[in-house]
């Protein structure tokens, strides 16, 4: 099917996939006593425990270093939380994937949308910390939104590439945690660029999601705009991405039901 054709399929399949959005992120906390309240815990406790490491361990010279990482570690949480589950949803629900005519793309793309809401929720709960650090945050909320969006597609492309491959290479699932560790330590969370020299600098540059952390700690931490090089790279990737993951998604479909 025309790539076109099918993502003006999807969109009119928009109230199915968030339904399906809603749901997931309601049995991902269910039976929990803290609930939602997990997506403002983690990130803190990640963040207050990398702070205390490098501030009072490494001795690492940046005041409010907690807020700088939680500003990457919260975009970190929503990619590898939202890879992770999309690469796994074509397997868990490969009964669903052959009673049903929808559109199959929204099965991933919906473990993509359910850790975006969770993302969003934990992440305005955690935003006055920024404002009340850093006033200047409001002005630059709108460039925020955009970094959002980019992020958003982004994943979706990357969690259909993924879950396709996953069909047809299953040890994928055991090789995506070892690479979102490494994948972890090659991206400016709990360090800034700056601080790297050739040719590490580069190792990170390289790094798709490099972009939109530092984004996210441009406007979050330091209350400043991204730079117009850096929105662009990442309105570039965001739809390479998109595009590339869709197309061979669609490339593959007809033979996803044959090995699963």
């Amino acid at each position: 099917m025309n790539f076109r054709v099918r993502l003006r399929k999807l969109i009119s399949y928009r109230s199915t996939l968030w339904n399906m959005s809603i749901r997931q992120l309601k049995t991902k906390y269910s039976g929990s006593m803290l609930g939602i309240w997990w997506a403002i815990i983690i990130p803190l406790i990640l963040a207050i425990s990398i702070n205390f490491i490098f501030i009072s361990i490494a001795k690492v010279g940046i005041e409010n270093f907690w807020l700088f990482v939680l500003s990457g570690i919260l975009p970190w949480l929503f990619f590898s939380s939202s890879l992770f589950e999309a690469s796994y949803s074509f397997i868990v629900s490969s009964s669903i994937l052959r009673q049903t005519t929808l559109p199959r793309e929204l099965i991933p793309i919906s473990s993509i949308v359910a850790n975006f809401l969770n993302f969003i929720i934990g992440f305005l709960f955690l935003l006055p910390l920024f404002i009340i650090s850093n006033v200047k945050v409001i002005k630059f909320l709108p460039f925020l939104l955009m970094v959002l969006l980019f992020h958003f597609f982004f994943l979706v492309g990357l969690g259909i590439f993924f879950s396709s491959m996953n069909v047809f290479f299953r040890d994928l699932l055991h090789l995506l945690p070892i690479g979102l560790m490494l994948w972890f330590w090659i991206t400016p969370i709990f360090y800034s660029l700056d601080m790297l020299s050739f040719p590490y600098r580069w190792i990170c540059l390289i790094n798709p999601l490099t972009y939109y952390v530092i984004s996210y700690q441009n406007i979050l931490f330091e209350g400043t705009s991204p730079s117009l090089l850096t929105m662009f790279i990442s309105f570039l990737i965001s739809i390479f991405f998109f595009i590339t993951g869709y197309i061979f998604f669609l490339k593959k479909e007809p033979m996803l039901l044959k090995r699963i």
